[in-house]
């Protein structure tokens, strides 16, 4: 009987928890850039611009920002590359290329611009996890977007020279 107790109340336990699902909502991921190809000096400032999504005018922009890297980090220790998140923001409104937005990116030095549009995300935007799971790592992971109206399925951005 002592017995029976003891592996009942571990059943009730354990499958209480199992039971109970909670609902995540997942953070946008941010669009990975990485620039490649060009000299360091070249790419040293950049400047970003947000758009309504769909906004094939681009006349008046939600939000800018420049950014400059001064960081001898490079990727994959190649001189002639660099990742957009060793920048630093020097002027504007900080924000990220995330889905929901079109965005324009101009390497200043060369006046070069590139338009950033049709970002999708993957679809576990809403995840249901144990409810005594305080380990959750939810995150809404960019699936695909389009640079210069050339589309591409992945999460990160290579621009080349």
């Amino acid at each position: 009987m002592r017995y029976t107790s003891i592996l009942l109340l571990f059943a009730v336990t354990f499958s209480l928890g199992s039971c109970c699902k909670k609902r995540v909502v997942c953070d946008k991921e941010t669009l990975n850039i990485v620039f490649t190809g060009f000299d360091r000096s070249a790419i040293r400032n950049i400047m970003l611009k947000r758009y309504t999504k769909g906004d094939s005018v681009r006349k008046k922009a939600i939000d800018s920002a420049t950014y400059i890297n001064n960081t001898p980090v490079q990727v994959s220790n190649k001189p002639d590359t660099l990742a957009f998140s060793t920048y630093t923001m020097t002027t504007g409104t900080a924000f990220s290329v995330q889905y929901g937005y079109d965005y324009q990116l101009t390497i200043t030095s060369m006046n070069k611009n590139f338009l950033i549009t049709d970002i999708y995300e993957k679809d576990d935007r809403y995840q249901k996890v144990p409810c005594k799971d305080h380990d959750t790592k939810c995150v809404n992971g960019i699936k695909s977007y389009a640079i210069d109206y050339k589309w591409t399925e992945s999460n990160t951005l290579y621009i080349r020279k």
